[in-house]
């Protein structure tokens, strides 16, 4: 690999990751929003009897959400859940073979995530699909969009860390010395 694709590729390492970083500030904005809204219902209903009507709904789908809007920045951070029974016990070309294989599934997972999601995307724009019932609705069709756009950008970043895995072995040798030195 010559100096400008490796230039390039940092570069766009760079931008995914402060792309994910961004969706997980968004998701940390909308976390507290969230609680502040529950803390409101709370004590509306307990102190004045005046609970914020649709807590439950907002709170429903906010949860999915703020969960696929951290995913990404989990994945470039490889803060996922693992086990590393099998991954402790082999080489840097073993570790790089794991990784390429369980981010090239997860990429799969979020590419299926995003194409299955896309129909009922659609028709949740065409029929501005609410949830509730009573004195609050709540639009539905702005999260199925954001189910389909983190699926989109979980592949992206699910690829890029395939290659990665593929083509950089520093990473490998500092986890095999971390590794080595707790022993």
């Amino acid at each position: 690999m010559n100096e400008n694709t490796s230039s390039e590729l940092t570069r766009v390492d760079i931008a995914v990751e402060n792309f994910a970083k961004g969706l997980n500030i968004v998701s940390a904005a909308w976390i507290s929003s969230v609680a502040v809204l529950i803390l409101y219902d709370v004590v509306g209903r307990e102190a004045f009897n005046t609970p914020f009507h649709g807590t439950n709904e907002i709170v429903a789908n906010s949860v999915l959400s703020i969960l696929l809007l951290q995913l990404p920045l989990s994945v470039i951070n490889r803060s996922s859940l693992r086990t590393t029974i099998l991954f402790d016990k082999v080489g840097i070309k073993g570790k790089k073979t794991i990784d390429a294989i369980s981010y090239s599934l997860a990429a799969l997972l979020f590419l299926g995530i995003a194409i299955g999601s896309w129909p009922n995307m659609i028709e949740a724009w065409e029929i501005l699909e609410q949830e509730g019932s009573g004195v609050i609705e709540i639009p539905v069709y702005p999260i199925r969009t954001l189910v389909v756009f983190v699926g989109a950008v979980g592949f992206i970043v699910c690829t890029l860390s395939v290659f990665q895995s593929i083509t950089r072995v520093k990473e490998y040798e500092v986890y095999e010395s971390e590794a080595s030195s707790a022993e």
